[in-house]
């Protein structure tokens, strides 16, 4: 059986990403079914492809693995990002954003710490790992928080998922700089041999300034582009996955080539691009690119979890400890929601709303990354623990969130369908 499975493995891969694809077309159809998680199904198809002897990539497999992985997983997180950033429709209003600064200015470098202590005092990780660890898992991803972000532009836009959307598309400017610090200090002797000035120069402040920077250049010059006299958008042309992803790879590349943050530049200029769109008469064709960026996203988030789900069955099912399980509960059910609820208190929401801002912080393909990029970037002491510790805390995030998200963000909205200072 082994060697027919081998014999045609092209056959099974193109086999299940076809059913996988299958099932996500009939997705739209189970919205209104509470309780549905097909991510859960992909991750458990991967665990099957496993067990069946299906060759894969891990990151235990090399250089290459880890930068195949790096690579996947980067294109599936951008085109995310461009998404979330389209589909966040409340204009430039700064009381609307106040939640996301809470999040992102108070919760997530409290997030970080907390994770570091776990990870250096629980696991007993180096510096660097217990950095890693921190960075990787406290932003909320924009993949896998595809159920609680909004549905798009000109769809009702509740507060909470305003919240999280945003949230999920401006992790990168805080969540990097600290994936470069333990870069950092994976090659230093000791923490004092550092050059923490630099960092806070260059990683932390000059990185995320060029990326929003490239981000806004782009969206702007995208958009008079695309509704120019030659562009799509005037010329009744349909070509948004084209424009999409142009736009989206244009931002990720200016951006990195400079040195900046291209997560942060792909959501800065998709947002850019909204604003210049709104109130114009091709503002809807900016509708058909934020579908556009579902549909790949969609494909690419199947394939994706296949992956994770073959990666959990051929190694990290067996290597998970009972401390692995502890810190990753502890992560998921304490820190995040205590400390993103607190971090918003006095400042913006009811209580509902910041409950399940709080609570439905997922963690997904984006830890992926950023633990592909840190490995491919340096020698990391207890990267293997990192990327334990980070499977396991995503697969119970996509366990109860994914179940419990379409339900619970729908309570309290008769009441209260804004977070609002």
């Amino acid at each position: 059986m082994d060697q027919i499975i081998l014999e045609n493995k092209g056959a099974f891969y193109y086999s299940l990403i076809g059913l996988s694809l299958l099932v996500m077309s009939v997705r739209p159809a189970l919205t209104h079914k509470r309780f549905i998680n097909i991510p859960i199904l992909y991750i458990l198809v991967g665990v099957l492809m496993a067990g069946i002897g299906l060759p894969l990539l891990t990151p235990s497999g090399g250089e290459l693995a880890v930068l195949v992985i790096e690579r996947v997983s980067e294109i599936i997180v951008i085109i995310s990002l461009a998404g979330a950033g389209l589909a966040i429709d409340v204009g430039t209003n700064w009381r609307r954003w106040i939640p996301s600064w809470c999040l992102i200015a108070i919760a997530m470098p409290l997030t970080i710490g907390a994770i570091f202590l776990l990870g250096w005092q629980v696991a007993g990780l180096g510096i660097a790992a217990s950095v890693l660890l921190g960075a990787a898992l406290a932003p909320t991803d924009p993949v896998l928080a595809r159920a609680v972000q909004v549905g798009g532009p000109g769809k009702k836009q509740d507060g909470a998922r305003v919240a999280l959307t945003s949230e999920a598309g401006l992790n990168d400017g805080l969540a990097f700089p600290f994936v470069w610090l333990a870069i950092g200090l994976a090659g230093v002797v000791s923490i004092g041999d550092f050059d923490w000035t630099g960092w806070v120069l260059y990683d932390a402040i000059y990185r995320t300034v060029a990326g929003i920077g490239v981000g806004i250049g782009c969206g702007w010059i995208t958009t008079k582009i695309l509704f120019g006299p030659l562009g799509d958008a005037t010329n009744e042309r349909g070509n948004p996955v084209i424009v999409l992803l142009s736009a989206t790879f244009i931002a990720y590349g200016f951006a990195e080539f400079v040195n900046g943050y291209g997560f942060l530049s792909v959501f800065v200029a998709a947002r850019a691009g909204l604003v210049f769109a709104q109130n114009t008469s091709a503002e809807p064709y900016e509708h058909m690119a934020h579908n556009s960026a579902d549909q790949i996203e969609a494909v690419l988030m199947a394939i994706l979890l296949l992956w994770f789900g073959a990666y959990i069955g051929a190694e990290l099912w067996a290597q998970w400890t009972w401390t692995d399980l502890a810190i990753a509960l502890a992560i998921l059910f304490i820190i995040r929601p205590v400390i993103a609820f607190a971090a918003m208190i006095r400042t913006c929401g009811n209580w509902r709303d910041r409950l399940k801002v709080s609570f439905f912080g997922i963690r997904g393909m984006g830890s992926i990354f950023y633990i592909a990029y840190a490995q491919s970037h340096a020698q990391i002491d207890g990267i293997e623990a990192v990327w334990r510790i980070a499977g396991l805390t995503i697969l119970i995030s996509i366990i109860v969130h994914g179940t419990l998200a379409d339900h619970f963000m729908e309570l309290g909205r008769d009441r209260q369908d804004k977070i609002s200072p």
